[in-house]
């Protein structure tokens, strides 16, 4: 078993490559659009085109390390990474870029997947749910924190130094999966590697209606949550007027604040309530944000504050989502976390490439389109959550009293 103290700071090393590469160079979409003589549509498609990649590779993974373990699908996966960071620094074209966001997304899907594994692999219970609480306050912070990194790298060097961070992040990180990861998995064996094993284990994961309506309620989530990285930076920095260090800073202290707050709510509150009042907590909250944000619209116009203080609390509610979702899921299938990590993890990514890709080719004039994206998301996931996982889950309490 590896210590805690050695476990935890790899485990959040993985986990944050995939988000930081997600998100650093948002406040550079414009930047990018000038240089690479494009449009800000296709600079933002880099960002979805990376969670495509993301999500598909994810299924790799997840089953590969079935069979080997979580260690070495995270190395050749963090090589790749590497490989897909160097191709985006040197892009002559958009083409290029869009070529080398997909390749980087490739690679990153193995941090992806297997972080949740490892996770998995190390606690169980409700004990999952009270440390990823914890641990969703520190990843969940490096997203808006990421940003703010690459604003400052665009000002003093250019956006491209953004990608030459992402190069050494990939390679210090490898160097600890590499020196210092113990294997985490007890269960993975070659056998698992044979086409049957693969598609009988996916299969008895796809048709469990809990896990699946926990992973649409994060499709439709964590994709709303994306959008604002997808929408943000052209609201405030190309239509409101914000310098990309300025909206970096309110994305970092607002969106941090609010995502440090709720995973800290969330992991006192959740062994107290349970998970499906924390559920519907967090759903109630992001459906209010977008009302907030259309009401917002309707008053003021395309105003910072009519923007960011909705989207401030979106990410309080969404918050509570993350932990409650990922134990819900994952705790039937503690003997085939890698399989569950993988079809969890391009649900949850999906949901980014799918919806991002969707607001990017939306009209930006005003905050509207991504007032609707709140709404329609947090209530989609709040119908699926009720109708399906809640019912499932009671009538498994109800045979499991009436087994005993």
């Amino acid at each position: 078993m590896i210590p805690k103290k050695i476990l935890f700071p790899i485990i959040l090393f993985v986990a944050c490559s995939a988000q930081i590469a997600s998100d650093i160079y948002s406040p550079s979409l414009p930047a990018i659009a000038n240089s690479l003589h494009t449009s800000i549509s296709n600079a933002q498609f880099t960002m979805a085109i990376y969670m495509l990649g993301l999500a598909v590779s994810q299924l790799f993974y997840g089953a590969l390390s079935e069979g080997l373990g979580r260690k070495t699908p995270l190395i050749v996966g963090l090589l790749i990474f590497i490989l897909g960071n160097l191709v985006s620094f040197f892009a002559p074209s958009i083409t290029v870029l869009i070529m080398a966001r997909f390749i980087q997304g490739c690679g990153a899907g193995a941090s992806s997947a297997l972080w949740r594994s490892i996770f998995r692999d190390s606690f169980e219970g409700e004990e999952l749910a009270k440390y990823g609480s914890y641990f969703a306050i520190l990843v969940t912070f490096i997203v808006p924190a990421a940003p703010a990194l690459g604003a400052y790298l665009e000002k003093y060097f250019n956006w491209r130094a953004s990608f030459a961070f992402l190069s050494l992040y990939a390679l210090i990180t490898l160097l600890m999966v590499v020196l210092c990861f113990k294997e985490t998995s007890k269960h993975h064996h070659l056998e698992r590697l044979k086409p049957i094993f693969i598609a009988t284990s996916f299969k008895q994961i796809l048709i469990s209606p809990i896990f699946m309506g926990y992973t649409v309620c994060t499709f439709l989530c964590y994709g709303a949550f994306f959008s604002w990285f997808s929408v943000g930076p052209i609201l405030l920095i190309k239509i409101v007027g914000m310098s990309p260090v300025e909206f970096a800073w309110i994305t970092l202290f607002a969106g941090g604040f609010a995502t440090a707050l709720g995973g800290w709510v969330n992991g006192r509150l959740v062994t107290q309530l349970g998970r499906a009042k924390m559920l519907r907590m967090g759903f109630s909250i992001m459906c209010m944000a977008g009302i907030l944000m259309l009401m917002g619209e309707s008053q003021f116009g395309v105003n910072s504050l009519a923007i960011v203080v909705p989207m401030i609390l979106f990410y309080f509610g969404v918050t509570f989502i993350w932990p409650s979702a990922f134990a819900g899921a994952f705790g039937p299938f503690g003997k085939m976390a890698g399989y569950a990590g993988a079809l969890y993890g391009f649900m949850q990514i999906s949901g980014a490439s799918v919806i991002g890709t969707l607001v990017s080719y939306l009209p930006h004039q005003n905050q509207i389109p991504l007032a609707l994206v709140f709404i329609s998301a947090s209530l989609l996931a709040w119908i699926i959550f009720e109708k399906i996982v809640y019912v499932q889950e009671n009538a498994l309490n109800s045979q499991a009293v009436i087994a005993t």
